[in-house]
């Protein structure tokens, strides 16, 4: 029986991110369903959009509340329901990561293969410790990020970010940080749509983002390297990988790279779903 391909968006992001990705895979004879992940349905503000910053700095967050189990329970009620219409494969792209590890945890005799692209899966430490590792050193999305950010995301509980009011300077670093590939004008079609609000929740004591080698370990695992990713450095993806693998060494990650920034692989699909389709 064919599968049905699960997607889960990364930071920032909304299931529309992977529209390409969608038509692409129809085009091939498979089933995909996009998942947006809790508080995104809540769009754009008025303020957002006209810029008008000190209402947009004042303005609450659908997503200051919003949890990580939550969010992991919301994706895996998705799975549950679809796998009613066969086998179910997982695939989460960057933050997007976290949460497939989470739903990898709770119902891993639902999911058929669970697929990574340049993904976070936290195995040895707390998932916000990574990017104070080494292997982040080269990472140039914070510096890129650090102009757009509006107000304290610790005091408000979320992180807030300004895409609309970038400048060309900050334009310009944000490309090269997420998808350097795309031309300018391919840039700011891509980040049209980006949310302005992310949960902050990498360091929920409530909820361990640990791959859990008794449960997330039994499933099949693969993780697709982009290896001209300038958000995500290639070293840190190979230390998710490296860390899984010490973890189930008899179920290690199946390994793909491909020639791809952080999030261009959206706009240029097919090396993606050559891969994802490899998988079924």
């Amino acid at each position: 029986m064919a599968p049905t391909y699960v997607l889960v968006h990364g930071s920032g992001s909304n299931a529309r991110a992977w529209s390409t990705t969608q038509q692409e895979m129809a085009l091939r004879g498979h089933r995909t369903i996009a998942v947006d992940l809790p508080g995104r349905a809540a769009g754009f503000s008025a303020a957002y959009h006209l810029q008008d910053l000190e209402t947009f700095a004042a303005e609450p967050s659908a997503l200051a509340g919003v949890t990580a189990a939550e969010t992991i329970g919301h994706v895996a009620d998705v799975v549950r329901q679809v796998r009613e219409h066969g086998p179910v494969i997982l695939v989460g792209h960057s933050f997007g990561g976290l949460v497939i590890t989470g739903v990898g945890n709770v119902i891993p005799d639902l999911l058929d293969r669970i697929v990574y692209i340049a993904g976070q899966c936290p195995v040895e430490s707390a998932p916000g410790e990574y990017p104070t590792r080494p292997e982040w050193a080269g990472s140039d999305l914070l510096p890129a990020t650090a102009p757009i950010i509006v107000g304290n995301p610790m005091k408000l509980g979320f992180i807030r970010l300004n895409w609309r009011g970038a400048d060309r300077t900050s334009l310009a670093a944000l490309r090269n940080a997420v998808s350097a590939e795309l031309t300018e004008q391919e840039f700011l079609q891509a980040i049209s749509g980006s949310q302005p609000d992310e949960v902050l929740w990498q360091n929920d004591p409530e909820w361990d983002h640990r791959a859990d080698r008794d449960t997330w370990g039994r499933i099949p695992h693969t993780f697709i390297r982009l290896t001209n990713d300038r958000a995500m450095p290639l070293a840190a993806q190979d230390l998710y990988i490296s860390e899984a693998d010490r973890l189930t060494p008899d179920n290690p990650f199946e390994v793909h790279s491909i020639k791809s920034s952080h999030a261009g692989f959206f706009r240029y699909p097919r090396e993606i779903v050559d891969i994802l389709t490899g998988t079924s």
